[in-house]
C-alpha cells in the first residue's frame, strides 16, 4: 500500500537534488527495503551474466516476487509525476 506520508524529499537525492533511481523509489513508497533492490540488482546482473538480455529492475521486482504488478504501475506513475514536477520547476 501507498504511504501517504510520502514527500517530495523522499524522492531527491540528498546530495545533488535530482531524482532517485526506481528501488528508491519504491523503497520510500514503502513496497520493499534497500536489500530487496540490492538482491533485484544482483539477480540482474547475475541474468546479464548469464547471457540473458538486459531486464528492468521493476520487472525482475515483479518476476521474483519483491513488489507485484500494481505496485510497479504505482512506482512508476510516481516515478512520472515527480519528473514533470522537476521539469515544471526548472
Amino acid at each position: 500500500m501507498r504511504d501517504s506520508n510520502l514527500r517530495e524529499t523522499d524522492l531527491l537525492d540528498s546530495d545533488t537534488g535530482e531524482s532517485k533511481r526506481f528501488g528508491d523509489y519504491a523503497i520510500a513508497l514503502g513496497y520493499c527495503t534497500s536489500a530487496d533492490v540490492k538482491r533485484a540488482v544482483k539477480i540482474q546482473k547475475d541474468l546479464i551474466n548469464r547471457g540473458h538480455p538486459h531486464m528492468l529492475i521493476g520487472l525482475v521486482m515483479v518476476r521474483y516476487g519483491i513488489i507485484d504488478a500494481g505496485q510497479l504501475i504505482d512506482v512508476l506513475k510516481t516515478f512520472e509525476r515527480n519528473e514533470v514536477m522537476s521539469l515544471v520547476a526548472d
